[in-house]
Formats: structure tokens, C-alpha cells, sequence
């Protein structure tokens, strides 16, 4: 496969919003940028809302391209960028998992050593509790988690995700709500 050269693309038709031109640089390059992704990413979907947010990025900022903007290095770097991007925020949540599983740890053995013969009724509410919190839609759970196992503020967890403090607080809102139906068996007390 051949590809495209910056002065076989016309700056001026994208600059234009000329669909049939997008779709050739679209065409040309989703391959191996999708490629590049795949690469450090490991995930087809990643890798396919990466470039997929790479173009849209070009779309979106094409009326300020410069006639000697080179598209192919403009979407290399936003993709490079992105899978970065990406590689940092999952060693972030690694990091965020470690924590929760050491905090866990400690708490089991704390409830090990006051509790005694109760330790089997409270095992069967952690698990009880977390596999309802696993069962969570994935958006929910994750901002569940950073609220509740992380300390995190709604805005900080806003900021964190890039979306709205109202979303923040519908997803956890929803996330009790699921949680006080599963556990209502199990918690004599409102579980907020």
C-alpha cells in the first residue's frame, strides 16, 4: 500500500469541510494509525476510539489548518499522543487497584482480629458487597470506586474523567440505589 503525501492532499478542500477528501485521508491512514495503537495498546476498541477521536479532532479543527500543515505528522501525533495518553491513565488505575486491594487486605485482617466468630457472616457481606459493587454498570463503578474507596471528591473525579460534577453525581447516586437493592437483605441500615 502506497500512501498518501502531504501534497496529494488537498489542505484547501479540508479547510472547506469537502467530505470526499476526508474520506481519502480517512481511508489512507485509519490502517495504520489503528495499527500503531493496536500496538501499545493492545485493545481493538481502544485502538479504534483512538483514531477515531484522531479524525474527529481533524474534522473538528479543520478551518484553522495552515496550507502546509502536514496531516499525515498532525494525525500521528494526536494518536501517539492519545495512546500515551491512555497508557498513562491504566498505570494510574493500577496504581489505584493495588491500593484498594492492600486497603482490603488490612481491613480483612483487622475484622479478623475484633470480630472472631462473627467473620463468617461478615466474609459473606464483603463478598455479598463486593460483587453487587462489580456488578455495577462499568462508567458507575468507576466512579463509584474513586468516591468510596479512594476519598475522591465529585469535582476532583470530574476533572479526573472529563466529564460534569452532575455526572459524577448521578453515577453515584445510581450506584447506591443498585446497591441498596442488592444489599437489602443483607444491611440493616441505609447503605449511603
Amino acid at each position: 500500500m502506497s500512501y498518501l503525501t502531504d501534497n496529494k492532499i488537498s489542505i484547501a478542500k479540508l479547510k472547506a469541510g469537502d467530505k470526499k477528501e476526508f474520506k481519502k485521508v480517512y481511508f489512507e491512514f485509519f490502517d495504520v494509525l489503528y495499527c500503531l495503537c493496536l500496538h501499545y495498546t493492545n485493545y481493538q476498541e481502544i485502538s479504534e476510539d483512538i483514531v477515531q477521536d484522531a479524525f474527529l479532532k481533524l474534522w473538528e479543527i479543520k478551518a484553522g489548518l495552515k496550507k502546509d500543515t502536514s496531516i499525515k505528522n498532525f494525525l500521528f501525533t494526536i494518536t501517539k499522543n492519545s495512546c500515551l495518553n491512555y497508557l498513562k491513565s491504566q498505570q494510574i488505575a493500577n496504581k489505584h487497584l493495588s491500593l484498594i486491594k492492600e486497603r482490603q487486605a488490612y481491613y480483612s485482617a483487622k475484622a479478623l482480629e475484633n470480630i472472631g466468630d462473627e467473620i463468617f457472616e461478615l466474609e459473606e457481606l464483603k463478598i455479598k458487597i463486593d460483587n453487587s459493587i462489580e456488578h455495577l454498570p462499568d462508567n458507575i463503578k468507576a466512579v463509584f470506586k474513586m468516591n468510596r474507596y479512594e476519598s475522591m471528591k465529585y469535582s476532583e473525579i470530574a476533572d479526573y474523567l472529563n466529564i460534569s460534577k452532575k455526572t459524577v453525581e448521578a453515577r453515584i447516586s445510581k450506584a447506591l440505589s443498585i446497591l441498596r437493592k442488592e444489599l437489602r437483605d443483607y444491611l440493616p441500615v441505609d447503605f449511603s
